[in-house]
């Protein structure tokens, strides 16, 4: 991940909701993918409101780093809870085989990101998550 991120200029990642998915974006030649929450939860006829949990979500990526050979970036909602459970969403997603993880800030429930209504968590504990 870090020698595709080096290189000067933006970096065009397609979105990836399953193994399918990333097989066919790594054949497309992009050099890597990001895990959408939004994309996994649509599998499962569902909103991303964290309705799909942390194991289906650690289990999707799992599936999809399997499946290919370019790096994953996932989308690691909120950590699913508090900074506990953002240590454990680390790990795991790194066990599943992903480069990088993107958690967001939101508080309690969490929508998805393109919706209205979303408020963020404090200073404090953002720097909690992210020092967990």
């Amino acid at each position: 991940l870090r020698a595709v991120l080096d290189k000067p200029g933006c970096v065009v990642m397609p979105c990836c909701f399953d193994a399918l998915s990333a097989v066919m974006i790594q054949r497309a030649d992009f050099p890597v993918t990001f895990m959408s929450g939004f994309g996994v939860s649509s599998t499962y006829g569902l909103p991303d409101t964290q309705l799909v949990q942390y194991a289906e979500m650690q289990q999707a990526a799992a599936n999809i780093t399997n499946a290919v050979s370019i790096p994953v970036i996932a989308d690691g909602d909120t950590g699913y809870g508090n900074a506990m459970n953002v240590k454990r969403t680390v790990r795991g997603y790194a066990q599943a085989g992903v480069a990088c993880i993107m958690l967001e800030d939101q508080k309690a429930p969490k929508r998805c990101g393109h919706t209205k209504g979303k408020d963020v968590v404090g200073m404090e504990e953002a720097m909690t998550r992210i020092q967990a």
